[in-house]
């Protein structure tokens, strides 16, 4: 939606800029005279460019996704299993910051370290394992 609000604001400002340039140009000023169709001109062009800015500029929502975020979209995506070589190859990271990364989950709650039968390290965040909301009960129960 900002990108096409963007382009529309470009296309828009383009054209009052170069309506006001043409009708300088040609002389045609009307009442409002010379000055007044330069600032528009001006005027617009700025806002052109503030629109062009808008219509290219990042997701600031991606921008903003933090490792840990990344980390729990991808486990999300991966039924809550992941490696360290997953975590390193989809989330940008380096071995050690994704080694760090995912030992503070773990020390904070949000995952547990498994170990597979070939002896690899496999960090479960249990709320995105299947079926684990459907079984959940009542700790009082």
């Amino acid at each position: 939606m900002r990108t096409f609000l963007g382009w529309f604001i470009v296309a828009m400002s383009g054209f009052f800029v170069v309506a006001a340039i043409s009708d300088l140009v040609s002389g045609n000023t009307g009442e409002e005279g010379p000055g007044v169709l330069a600032g528009i001109a001006v005027f617009f062009a700025i806002v052109g460019a503030l629109g062009y800015r808008l219509a290219s500029a990042k997701n600031p929502r991606n921008l903003a996704t933090s490792s840990e975020q990344r980390i729990l979209a991808l486990a999300k995506q991966m039924q809550g299993r992941v490696t360290l070589a997953e975590v390193v190859l989809h989330c940008q990271l380096e071995i050690e910051q994704a080694r760090t990364h995912l030992r503070e989950m773990v020390r904070k709650g949000l995952a547990e370290l498994h170990l597979s039968d070939q002896g690899d390290e496999v960090f479960v965040f249990a709320g995105f394992v299947p079926d684990t909301k459907e079984t959940a009960k009542d700790p009082l129960d």
